[in-house]
C-alpha cells in the first residue's frame, strides 16, 4: 500500500490492552497519546463536587469529586474570567469587565456543592487540578457558560474580519454563553457555526440537568476519550488521511464526522494490511526511544533526559567528532540539532512543568543567540503553552511547558523496585553496613533477642567467608541469634528480617 508523505495524518491502533494515536506531519511523527486499557481519563470531565477546605492562605480549596484524591481549586480558576479572556485574545473592542478581587474563603465554603472541570488530570500524588471556569470545546468553537465574552483565534490577525467573526457569533449564541472561534472555525459558515451552537449549548443545558439532578461527588458531564479529542483537535481540511485498525472505531469515528464534516469521511479509511500500522509508517522505533533515558542525535551526540519530581533535566551530549578548527561549528550544529530532538521529545512524551537543558558549552554570545531562536522554532508546533528563556551564564536554558494529563514515562512506566528509580543500587559492602544498623536498632530499641534474616546469595557468601567471621561478629557485637536464610531470587541490596513468629519486622527498625 504507497502512502506518499502527506500535510498530515491521523493513525489510530487499537488492542485489548492499549489505545495508541499518532498524529504525522510530513511524514513525521509529531504527536504520540498511548494509553493503557485500564487508564481513566478525567480530563474534560465535568463534576458536581463538595468544597472540603478552604485554605486562604493557600489561595485555594480542594474539591472531593468522588476520585481517590480531592481536587485541587485556585483562587483564579474560581473568579470571573472575562477580563483575563479579553486580555489574552485582544479583543480591544469588548468591554472590560471589572473583577473584584475577592479571597477564596469569600466565594466558597465548606460543605458547599459546585460546579468543576478537571484541567489537568491527577498525577503522582497530586489530585486533579480544577476550574470553575467551564468549557466545551468543538472543531469550530469553543462555548464556555457563564461568560458573554466572544473572541477569534489569533491566527485570524485582520481586524475587520476579527470584527466581522465576532458579529456573527454575538447574533447566533445563546444567552449567558460566550464562545472563541477556533482556527479551523475561521473558513466555516454561518450555517456549520450555528449548527455547532446548538450542540455545545445541548451539552451545557444537559450538564445544569444533571447538576441538579445527580448526588454530590459524581461526574455530570464526560468528555469525549482521546480518540474523540484527537479528531477535534486534529482533523481539519489539511488532514489527508484518518486510518484505523480496529472495526468498530472505524464506524464510530465515521458516524461522529457524518454530523460534522460529511463531506471530508472519505478520508477515514479501515486498515486492512497484514503489516501493523505503526510498523508501515516506522513509528515503533520513535514510540521505544520516547521511552528511552537516552536519544541518539543525527551527528552522533545525544541526549540524556532525567526526570525528577520537581522537574526533567536534559544535558546535550556531544559525538567523537568534536576536534579541530571548526570545532566551534560542529558544537552548534550539535546543539541545533538537540533544539529539534528536544522539542520533539517534549511532544511526544507528553513532558510538563520545569525542563533545564543543559546544552553544549558555547563561547560565542552570537551562537548562544542563534541557539535560543532555533529553539523558538522548533517549539512553533507545539500546541502546549511552552515558553523558553534565553541561556544563562552556565549555558542553561529554562523551559516550562503547560503538562494536563500524565506524560508518557509516568504513564507506561513504573519505578524500579530496587533502585527506587535512583538508577543505582548499594554495593554489597553497603548493604552490610545497613544490616549491621538494622540490627543494632533492633537490639536497642526493640530489645529483640533472636531473628531470622533472609538475605541473596552474594550476602551469604560474604557473611559466611573465613569461617563466617562477619556472621558470628554480628551475633556477638549485638548479642543477638540470627537464623540465615538464603533467598537466591533476592537483589544484593536487599535484606528481610522476622521475628520468631515470622511475622516481617524489617521496617520496624530500618533506616530511611
Amino acid at each position: 500500500m504507497a502512502i506518499q508523505n502527506s500535510k498530515r495524518g491521523i493513525l489510530i491502533s487499537m488492542t485489548p490492552y492499549e489505545k495508541r494515536i499518532a498524529v504525522m506531519e510530513g511524514g513525521e511523527l509529531a504527536e504520540l497519546v498511548v494509553e493503557s486499557a485500564a487508564s481513566n481519563r478525567v480530563l474534560g470531565n465535568i463534576y458536581k463536587g463538595v468544597v472540603q477546605k478552604v485554605l486562604p492562605a493557600l489561595k485555594a480549596a480542594f474539591i472531593d469529586i468522588g476520585l481517590e484524591k480531592a481536587g485541587f481549586l485556585h483562587q483564579e480558576d474560581a473568579i470571573d474570567r472575562n477580563v483575563l479572556l479579553s486580555r489574552e485574545f485582544g479583543d480591544s473592542d469588548d468591554e472590560e469587565a471589572v473583577v473584584e478581587e475577592l479571597s477564596i474563603d469569600q466565594i466558597l465554603h465548606e460543605g458547599q456543592e459546585i460546579m468543576v472541570q478537571v484541567i489537568k488530570e491527577p498525577i503522582s500524588t497530586k489530585g486533579a487540578r480544577l476550574t470553575t471556569h467551564l468549557s466545551f470545546a468543538g472543531r469550530f468553537l469553543v462555548c464556555m457558560p457563564a461568560t458573554n465574552f466572544v473572541g477569534v483565534s489569533k491566527r485570524e490577525r485582520d481586524p475587520k474580519k476579527r470584527r466581522e467573526f465576532k458579529k456573527v457569533v454575538r447574533r447566533l449564541k445563546g444567552r449567558d454563553v460566550g464562545y472563541i472561534v477556533r482556527t479551523n472555525g475561521l473558513g466555516e459558515s454561518e450555517l456549520e457555526i450555528s449548527k455547532q451552537m446548538r450542540e455545545l449549548e445541548a451539552k451545557w443545558e444537559t450538564t445544569k440537568l444533571n447538576f441538579q439532578n445527580q448526588p454530590a461527588e459524581t461526574c455530570i458531564y464526560k468528555e469525549s476519550d482521546s480518540v474523540g479529542q484527537t479528531i477535534r483537535e486534529y482533523f481539519s481540511d489539511n488532514t489527508d488521511y484518518v486510518y484505523v485498525d480496529d472495526r468498530d472505531e472505524y464506524f464510530a469515528i465515521r458516524e461522529e464526522l457524518q454530523k460534522l464534516s460529511s463531506d471530508k469521511i472519505n478520508k477515514v479509511k479501515l486498515w486492512s494490511s497484514k503489516e501493523s500500522l505503526f510498523e508501515y509508517f516506522k513509528i515503533e522505533d520513535d514510540y521505544a526511544r520516547s521511552l528511552q533515558r537516552q536519544v541518539p542525535l543525527p551527528r552522533g551526540g545525544n541526549l540524556v533526559i532525567d526526570q525528577a519530581e520537581a522537574l526533567v533535566a536534559i544535558d546535550v551530549n556531544t559525538g567523537p567528532k568534536v576536534h579541530g578548527k571548526d570545532q566551534a561549528k560542529i558544537i552548534l550544529e550539535t546543539n541545533i540539532d538537540a533544539c529539534y530532538e528536544i522539542a520533539k521529545q517534549l511532544r511526544l512524551r507528553d513532558v510538563g512543568g520545569l525542563i533545564v537543558i543543559d546544552f553544549i558549552d558555547m563561547d560565542s554570545p552570537e551562537d548562544r543567540e542563534t541557539l535560543y531562536q532555533e529553539f523558538r522554532k522548533a517549539i512553533r508546533k507545539d500546541k502546549a503553552p511552552i515558553s523558553p528563556t534565553p541561556l544563562s551564564q552556565f549555558g542553561l536554558m529554562e523551559v516550562t511547558r503547560k503538562r494536563v494529563r500524565a506524560n508518557l514515562m509516568t504513564e507506561k512506566t513504573e519505578v524500579c523496585p530496587i533502585c527506587q528509580g535512583t538508577g543505582h543500587v548499594m554495593r554489597l559492602e553497603t548493604t552490610l553496613s545497613a544490616v549491621d544498623r538494622w540490627l543494632s536498632r533492633a537490639r536497642t530499641k526493640g530489645h529483640i533477642r533472636k531473628v531470622k534474616m533472609v538475605v541473596s546469595t552474594d550476602m551469604v557468601d560474604l557473611l559466611c567467608r573465613d569461617m563466617a567471621r562477619m556472621f558470628h561478629y554480628f551475633e556477638y557485637k549485638h548479642e543477638m541469634k540470627i537464623e540465615l536464610i538464603e533467598d537466591d531470587k533476592m537483589f544484593p541490596n536487599q535484606f528481610a528480617m522476622y521475628d520468631e513468629t515470622g511475622e516481617d519486622i524489617t521496617d520496624l527498625y530500618n533506616f530511611v
